[in-house]
C-alpha cells in the first residue's frame, strides 16, 4: 500500500507512460480507412460511465488546448448550443439541451464521447462536460475526425444513435445503428436505419459499444484522478487499445460473415424453389419486379400503421398484414414466395456492397507499409485475443 502511494505521489507511473510513449510507435491512423470513392463509415457514441468528480483538485487547470494528446479534440460547448432537428424522434434523451440531474452538479465530466471508424480505430474523442450527451459533441468531433482522415464530410457515412436529431447540422450521410433503430419510430427507421442506407454493406453500426466494453472498466480510477493526468491516461489507454487492433483478423471476420450471408441466400433460393415451381427466367424477372413493388407497399403500410411487421407475421395467411398486402400482389406468386425474393434481393445488394468495401479495405491494408509497433514481442497476437471484431456481428 505504501509503495503504491509513493508511486502515485511522485507520478512515477505517469513518467513510465511517457517513457512508453517515447519508445513505442503508437498508430495515429487506421490502415483500412483509405477506401477511395466509397468513403469511410464513422460511428459516434458517448460512454456515460466515464465521470470525474469536480471536488478532485478543483483549482487545477485542464490540459491546454494546444497540448491535447491524440486522439483528443477540443469541443467548445459554451460557444454553440445545437438544438435537435425538427421532426426527430422524441423518445430519446440524448441530444437534449435541458437535461440536468442532481448528481451531475457534483461532476465536471459526465461522460466520454468518441468517433471511431467501423474497424474500431478512434479518430477523435472528448470529455462530456455538459449535464447530458448534447449534439455539439458528435457535430464537432465528426468534423475533427474527417479532418484527420483527410476526406470531405460529404463523403462520410456517420452512424449515431440519434442521427435523426442531427438533421442538416452535418453534411455527411446519416444512419442509425441496427440495435438502436428499434427504439425509433417506424418512419425514422425507414429513412435512417443503417439497413436502408446505401453503401453501408452489412455494417451493424455498433462498433462503439464493442470499444466501450474495453474502456468501461477504467472508469473507476479515472473518476478520482487529477484532470490533467486523467486526460493523458485516457490517451494512453486508447493508444494501447489501438495496438490491440488486428486488421488481418478484421478482414477475415468480414469474409467469414460474407460466407454466412451467401449461405443464407442459397437457403432462401432453395426455399423459393420448393414453394414455387420454376417458370423460367422471364417469370423470375417478373417475380423480382413484383417483389420490388411489394417492398414499396410494405414500407407504405409500415409508415401509415406505425408497426414494424416481421417476416413471420407477413407469412401468416391469417394475419391482418397478410390480407392487406394480398391486395397488391398477383395470385400467381404467393406472398411467402415474394417475401423470400425480397430477402434474397436485399441480401444480395448488401453483400455486394460489403464485398466491394472489404476488397478496398484489404487493398488499403496491403499498401500501408508503416509499422504499428516496434516491439511485437510485447504486443503480439498471442498476448491478447482482442481484435476489435466479433464473429457474432450482425447475426
Amino acid at each position: 500500500r505504501d509503495l503504491y502511494y509513493d508511486l502515485k505521489r511522485y507520478n512515477t507511473i505517469g513518467y513510465f507512460r511517457q517513457f512508453m510513449s517515447s519508445i513505442v510507435k503508437f498508430p495515429t491512423s487506421c490502415a483500412m480507412c483509405t477506401t477511395g470513392d466509397l468513403g469511410p463509415i464513422l460511428h459516434g457514441d458517448a460512454l456515460m460511465g466515464w465521470k470525474h468528480r469536480a471536488s478532485v483538485a478543483p483549482g487545477l487547470a485542464s490540459v491546454p488546448i494546444g497540448d491535447l494528446p491524440f486522439p483528443f479534440a477540443h469541443v467548445d460547448v459554451a460557444s454553440e448550443n445545437i438544438a435537435p432537428a425538427s421532426g426527430a424522434c422524441p423518445n430519446w434523451t440524448a441530444g437534449e439541451t435541458s437535461r440536468v440531474t442532481t448528481s451531475s452538479r457534483k461532476l465536471d465530466v459526465t461522460g466520454f464521447f468518441i468517433v471511431a471508424c467501423r474497424h474500431g480505430f478512434i479518430w477523435a474523442c472528448s470529455d462530456v462536460r455538459t449535464p447530458g450527451e448534447q449534439l455539439v459533441y458528435p457535430v464537432k468531433l465528426l468534423k475533427a475526425a474527417v479532418q484527420r482522415i483527410g476526406v470531405p464530410e460529404e463523403a462520410v457515412t456517420f452512424v449515431y444513435d440519434v442521427a435523426c436529431k442531427l438533421g442538416n447540422k452535418v453534411t455527411s450521410k446519416l444512419a442509425v445503428p441496427v440495435f438502436h433503430a428499434y427504439g425509433h419510430e417506424s418512419k425514422c427507421r425507414l429513412n435512417n436505419s443503417i439497413r436502408v442506407v446505401s453503401g453501408t454493406g452489412i455494417t451493424d453500426g455498433e462498433i462503439c459499444e464493442r470499444i466501450f466494453s474495453f474502456l468501461r472498466p477504467f472508469g473507476r480510477i479515472l473518476k478520482e484522478m487529477r484532470i490533467d493526468r486523467r486526460t493523458r491516461l485516457v490517451s494512453h489507454i486508447i493508444n494501447m487499445y489501438h495496438l490491440r487492433l488486428n486488421p488481418d483478423a478484421w478482414i477475415k471476420s468480414r469474409q467469414k460473415l460474407l460466407e454466412k450471408k451467401d449461405q443464407l441466400v442459397i437457403q432462401h433460393v432453395n426455399e423459393i424453389n420448393r414453394l414455387q415451381p420454376r417458370h423460367g427466367i422471364h417469370q423470375y424477372r417478373l417475380l423480382l419486379r413484383k417483389a420490388k413493388k411489394l417492398a414499396l407497399e410494405m414500407n407504405q403500410l409500415r409508415s401509415l400503421n406505425g408497426n414494424q411487421y416481421s417476416i413471420a407475421t407477413l407469412r401468416d395467411t391469417t394475419s391482418e398484414a397478410y390480407s392487406r398486402l394480398d391486395r397488391h400482389v398477383s395470385r400467381r406468386f404467393p406472398i411467402p414466395v415474394q417475401l423470400l425474393v425480397i430477402e434474397v434481393y436485399i441480401l444480395s445488394i448488401r453483400s455486394t456492397e460489403e464485398r466491394r468495401r472489404v476488397n478496398a479495405e484489404q487493398s488499403s491494408l496491403m499498401t500501408k507499409t508503416e509499422s504499428v509497433c516496434d516491439f511485437p514481442e510485447y504486443f503480439s497476437e498471442s498476448s491478447s485475443s482482442f481484435s476489435g471484431v466479433s464473429d457474432s456481428e450482425d447475426e
